[in-house]
């Protein structure tokens, strides 16, 4: 955790300010220490450079068992979406991404929210977008699958990427923080998808483009023979964009449908 991030981040319980305590640190990254709320007494525990503001008493039921399989698949899934699904789909994969990081519309300079990064599959479209004087956070609930996400920003050498522990839908930064926000592929699944919703709106500039894609079959192919096969491989695909619990303050929202390899998908994309 870089020291300068003390100037966004909050306390995921009452969105006060943290006091930062350094017990390691290696120029401006804390490698290890802690964060206390000024207000709550929250306390946040920053290890191995990840800072880790999961609330375990706040935590829904079904986001407790999705991050307990991310935790214990974290390997597996980094080897199929980081490098068997870019191989297998001949580039459109990847293509895909770069596009949906595009659609977010940034400047060099700017500074992204990737949410539930995973293992950072997102993370060199978003580097490249933002450029080196620009910046990148990115959080998941999964301690397993952010260990990946951290070597894969150590092995490429990002210093403009900062990796914490949240919970989507108790995000532990300020309001009007960041220049756009993105979130690709676990919406579904989550357990509480209208805070998640309303927290990428709150932390995101007024104008701020927040671009959210999964798992989705377009209308109108369930009956065909392809949509049937698709939909007898994974439940997911039944899913639908979660439009109406978008909050109200919002504006320019647009719905695309696309299909990845055999991944469909939904695409939203609206402003703050």
């Amino acid at each position: 955790m870089n020291k300068a991030s003390i100037d966004f981040i909050c306390c995921p319980n009452c969105h006060n300010d943290l006091f930062l305590t350094v017990k390691k640190s290696l120029g401006e990254e804390v490698i290890s220490g802690s964060l206390k709320c000024q207000k709550c007494n929250k306390k946040y525990k920053i290890e191995d450079g990840i800072a880790d503001f999961v609330l375990s008493d706040k935590i829904s039921d079904k986001d407790k068992r999705w991050m307990i399989e991310y935790d214990k698949m974290a390997r597996s899934y980094d080897i199929l979406m980081c490098y068997l699904i870019p191989l297998f789909s001949f580039g459109l994969e990847p293509f895909e991404r770069y596009r949906w990081v595009r659609q977010l519309g940034i400047r060099k300079g700017a500074h992204v929210l990737d949410v539930a990064t995973g293992t950072g599959r997102n993370l060199s479209f978003l580097v490249k977008q933002v450029g080196v004087q620009g910046r990148v956070t990115a959080m998941d609930i999964s301690k397993g699958m952010l260990t990946y996400a951290k070597y894969r920003v150590k092995r490429k050498k990002w210093r403009n990427i900062e990796l914490h522990r949240a919970n989507a839908s108790k995000l532990p930064y300020k309001d009007n923080v960041f220049d756009a926000v993105i979130h690709v592929g676990g919406i579904n699944t989550f357990g509480e998808k209208k805070k998640a919703l309303y927290e990428m709106v709150r932390v995101a500039k007024p104008n701020a483009k927040i671009v959210i894609v999964d798992e989705g079959l377009a209308p109108g192919k369930e009956n065909t023979v392809f949509g049937s096969f698709l939909l007898r491989t994974n439940a997911l695909y039944w899913c639908k964009p979660p439009v109406k619990l978008l909050p109200k303050k919002i504006k320019n929202v647009k719905v695309k449908w696309g299909l990845s390899l055999f991944w469909p998908y939904y695409n939203i994309e609206f402003q703050k």
